[in-house]
Formats: C-alpha cells, structure tokens, sequence
C-alpha cells in the first residue's frame, strides 16, 4: 500500500510539469503608457522626482521648492557670502596646514623608531655572529686538544653588543 502511494506521488510530480508546459501560451498583462496600452497614461512612481528629464512633469514636481531653492542659491551667491567663504576658506586651509604637519611629525617620529629598531636588531645580529665564530674556535680549539678552550664557557652574545 505504502509502495502504491509513493509511486502514486511520484509520478504526479513527475506529471505536472508536462501538463505546464503542454498548455496554452497565455498573453501577459499589458503595462499602461507602453507600446502595447498607449492610451492611458502611465501613473508616477513616488520615488521618481523626473529631474532629469525635461518634461512638464518636471516643472510641475519642482514648482512647490523653487523658493526655497532661490533663496538658497541667493545665499551663497551674495557678496557677504563670498566674505564668509573665503574666511571659511582660510580656516580650513589653516586646518589642512595643521593636519599635515601633525601627521609629517609622526611619520617623522615613526621613520625615526624604525631606524632605531633596524639599528639595534642589527646590533643584535652582529653580536650573536660574533660569538657564534668564537664558539666555533673554541670547539675547534678543544677537538685540537687544547685543554683551556673545553673548560671556558660558552660564549653569551650580550658580551659582544656594541
């Protein structure tokens, strides 16, 4: 029983994508305002504002703020508002100034901490390297024989730091 019912859903799942696309082609919903509708006018998108196109319905959207636009273009075209760009101007030039050195001097500060960092590694190397030859004299010297060179201690590179 349970064999015949899952054969059964098998197969109808199997069965309905045929039968989709053995249908007839349906035509699909026509947009106003296209090629297919161009009777009726297509309605706005909310969103839309049409500034970029030159149409009536640009001016008609941007009729209500042509006030408040005016008023703003004619604050900062005003003779007093070049005054105050200009003193605006200064300061930020001076705030610009200001963040340039500032952050020269800490390149500087930065430049200068690397170099001595690469300078005391460059000690450190030097100091290890040297007392690595001596030990290896001081092998060499005891596999030689010589007694004094077995018994001296192992060499510490902090003793040849410059």
């Amino acid at each position: 029983m349970l064999k015949r019912l899952i054969a059964g859903a098998a197969l109808v799942a199997l069965a309905a994508p045929l039968a989709a696309q053995n249908a007839a082609p349906t035509n699909p919903p026509t947009q106003p305002g296209t090629k297919e509708d161009p009777g009726t006018p297509r309605t706005p998108l909310p969103a839309d504002r049409g500034y970029d196109k030159p149409q009536v319905r640009t001016e008609a959207i941007n009729n209500p703020n042509k006030d408040e636009v005016a008023a703003a273009n004619s604050m900062t075209s005003g003779s007093s508002a070049a005054g105050t760009a200009a003193a605006i101007s200064a300061d930020l030039q001076g705030q610009y100034n200001a963040d340039m050195a500032a952050w020269l001097d800490a390149m500087r500060t930065r430049d200068a901490r690397i170099a001595a960092n690469a300078s005391h590694y460059d000690r450190q190397q030097r100091a290890y390297a040297d007392a690595m030859y001596v030990w290896r004299m001081q092998v060499r010297d005891c596999e030689r024989g010589f007694q004094f060179a077995c018994n001296r201690p192992t060499p510490n590179p902090a003793d040849f730091m410059r």
